[in-house]
Order: structure tokens, then C-alpha cells, then sequence
């Protein structure tokens, strides 16, 4: 899990956008009907994620005709979508990162809606509600996003994740291990807890487990590949160590595969 840029255009602009191209007339002109209040709504979210607020966000109440064609904006074919969805996976380097930044596992395969559309049919197009997302995690997060003191979700535009690291794994062996959140470090209690529940409402810590073949079989191959031209033992680890240094400066302290890997070559059992 990590943050990602959020959508540097006008919102409000994206979703006139989006209404102008709808083929209906009287679709659009029964948006245009309610546009004073569905912009309204807009300045009312930018200004709660500016805050990081959106916990205290309460939906219009949009219904009927309304609701639905607020709903027909949002389709997974419309060209600006899929051409956000390009934006908000391409870094700062114009390189596509495709993968799902909640879980860091599987591929982005959708726009998830951080304020469910289905309660909130106004921000259903709202691009700084729309986050790149994986078709498990999105399943796993429906419409829940807060309980009733808190966000469920790390909001990965708006929450700053922590530099320093809460996600530890105990190794028993080669093959067996087990993920865990941990605040050694001072993290703020409310962040952490959000955090804590993200990664238990998408089943992280046990996806991560589940997934860790795949890390495991690349440090072996990399392993092999030094041995070839580092005879030392204590040269060999010290450069897998930097190696690993390196993608943990991209990928963060908290990537699952870093701390998987670190635990690995540090633990007496590997």
C-alpha cells in the first residue's frame, strides 16, 4: 500500500465533461436541472478531502430519475475513464504502474469508488473519488468505507502513509510465515487503526501469505545468480541487502515483498 498522485484537473470540469457526452437528451437535461446542487456537492467533497475530512461527508439524497442517470455517467467504457485510469497509474517517470495500490498484488482492473456511488450517486464520476483498484480488493470493499467513529479505507490520496514501518513477519521456515501489523513507532492511533482496518477488510495480511511463493522463488533465482560472481558470503548478503535497499526507496518500507524478503535473508531459518 501506497499513495498515489491524485487527479491534478478540475473535478467539476471532468464531470460537465462527461454529462455533455451523454447521447440522451432528456438525461442531460435533467442533470443540467439539478447541476447547482451536484456542484455544489463537488465543492463540498473538495473541500473535506482538502481536510482530510470526508468522514463527515452526507450524501444529497439523490433518488429515482436522478440517481440513475447520476449512475449512467460511471461506465468502464467511457473513453475519459479509461483514459483516467491511464493517468492515475502513469508516475511522475511516464511509466504505467498497474498494479493495485491497496494490496500491491494483483492488477488494477477497475475505478473504485472511495465514497460508494450507490449511496453518494453524485460523486459517482467524482475523479478524486475514483481510485485505481484490483477486482478483489474492490469486491472485498463494496460499498463499506466507515463505521461509526471512522474511515474504514486508507484514502491513498489523502491520508499520508507512514515512512516508518508497521508491517513485520515472523518466519517458523522456508515456507512458513505469518504477516503482521505492529505500531512500533509512534504512528498516530486514529491513522493506525484505519490502517489496521484496511489491511483486515481486504484480508491483506492473509493475501499477502498466500502470495509469497512467487517472492520467494526470485530471491533464490537472485541468490544464484550472485553466487556466480560472489564467492563471500558476507559480500553476497551485503549486496542483496542493497539491492533490496534500492526497491524499498521506490516501493516503501511497508511493501509486503520488501518486508517479506528482508525477514528472509536476516532470519537464521533462510
Amino acid at each position: 500500500m501506497k499513495n498515489i498522485k491524485v487527479y491534478s484537473g478540475d473535478a467539476l470540469d471532468f464531470y460537465k465533461d462527461l454529462r455533455k457526452s451523454l447521447n440522451t437528451g432528456e438525461t442531460k437535461k435533467n442533470l443540467l436541472a439539478n447541476e447547482d446542487i451536484i456542484l455544489e456537492k463537488f465543492t463540498d467533497y473538495k473541500q473535506k478531502f482538502d481536510d482530510n475530512d470526508l468522514y463527515s461527508l452526507n450524501p444529497h439524497g439523490f433518488d429515482g430519475e436522478v440517481k440513475t442517470n447520476l449512475l449512467k455517467l460511471y461506465s468502464s467504457e467511457r473513453k475519459a475513464l479509461i483514459e483516467l485510469k491511464k493517468t492515475l497509474t502513469t508516475n511522475e517517470f511516464e511509466q504505467r504502474i498497474n498494479t493495485c495500490p491497496n494490496c500491491t498484488i494483483d492488477n488494477v482492473s477497475s475505478l473504485d469508488h472511495f465514497i460508494p456511488k450507490e449511496e453518494f450517486p453524485e460523486f459517482s464520476v467524482n475523479p478524486i473519488n475514483l481510485i485505481p483498484c484490483c477486482t478483489i480488493c474492490n469486491s472485498k470493499k463494496k460499498d463499506k468505507w466507515k463505521n461509526d467513529s471512522s474511515l474504514l479505507f486508507i484514502n491513498l490520496y489523502s491520508h499520508i502513509i507512514p515512512l516508518t514501518q508497521y508491517l513485520f513477519v515472523d518466519i517458523t521456515s522456508k515456507t512458513e510465515f505469518e504477516f503482521r501489523i505492529e505500531n512500533r513507532t509512534g504512528i498516530d492511533s486514529d491513522l493506525f487503526e484505519i490502517i489496521k482496518s484496511h489491511y483486515g477488510q481486504l484480508g491483506l495480511l492473509e493475501r499477502f501469505r498466500e502470495n509469497s511463493d512467487g517472492v520467494i522463488s526470485e530471491l533464490d533465482i537472485l541468490i544464484s545468480s550472485f553466487k556466480r560472481l560472489i564467492s563471500d558470503d558476507i559480500v553476497l548478503f551485503k549486496e542483496i541487502s542493497n539491492h533490496y535497499s534500492t526497491k524499498e526507496a521506490i516501493d516503501g518500507i511497508n511493501n509486503w515483498k520488501i518486508v517479506l524478503i528482508k525477514a528472509m535473508i536476516s532470519s537464521p531459518v533462510y
